[in-house]
């Protein structure tokens, strides 16, 4: 049975979003045009302006989309694993690994730097963070943590230095690194609180 229109529109979203990360990697945020992107994902540019009403929200929803991606590992480790250091060694191997991921690197990059002129950039992904801190500090605080927020903020931002030291300088030793983040872990002062289970995250927030 072939699919329906609305499957192959989501295809060809898919394509078009695809080809346009490809693109912020390759040439820069502003570097390339519509022409291109169609060129790339095999449709005419009539069937990108169809879809988006602007390059802008284009190439902005195609950044966002590969973060989501790349965070989506994240989010499962958190998730999955029994313990907030099982999480946090499984995120260190996943910043190791990064380094072998150049396109997807420079694509990162570059929605970075772009998120400082862009205000509905910046806002999704400072939403994307703060929920991964808002998880990780509930996990932190099932395990009786305390300030179980403050403390998901610094090891939030010593991962993210820990990712962007790895990409830039390869000689860093990114588990020996981790190891000293790790140990945050070992200083933390207990919670007086008590504390109820945790529930599972709601599916729709789920990446």
């Amino acid at each position: 049975m072939g699919r329906t229109k609305r499957e192959r529109g989501q295809v060809t979203r898919a394509k078009i979003l695809q080809a346009t990360a490809e693109l912020i990697a390759e040439s820069g945020w502003s570097g390339f045009s519509t022409r291109e992107i169609a060129a790339r994902a095999g449709v005419t540019q009539g069937i990108v302006g169809y879809h988006w009403r602007s390059k802008d929200d284009l190439v902005r929803e195609a950044a966002l989309t590969a973060s989501a991606q790349t965070l989506a590992p994240v989010f499962d480790a958190l998730d999955q694993a029994p313990t907030v250091r099982v999480a946090l060694e499984r995120l260190l191997e996943y910043a190791a690994a990064f380094r072998d991921q150049p396109q997807l690197t420079m694509l990162l990059f570059e929605t970075m730097l772009q998120a400082g002129r862009d205000r509905p950039l910046r806002d999704a992904l400072a939403e994307m963070l703060r929920d991964f801190r808002t998880r990780l500090a509930a996990v932190l605080a099932d395990e009786s943590a305390g300030e179980p927020e403050a403390t998901a903020a610094a090891l939030t931002a010593g991962l993210d230095g820990l990712f962007l030291h790895a990409v830039v300088d390869n000689q860093l030793d990114v588990h020996a690194a981790g190891a000293a983040l790790l140990r945050l872990l070992d200083q933390r002062p207990p919670s007086q609180e008590p504390r109820l289970p945790r529930q599972a995250p709601p599916a729709s927030r789920r990446r």
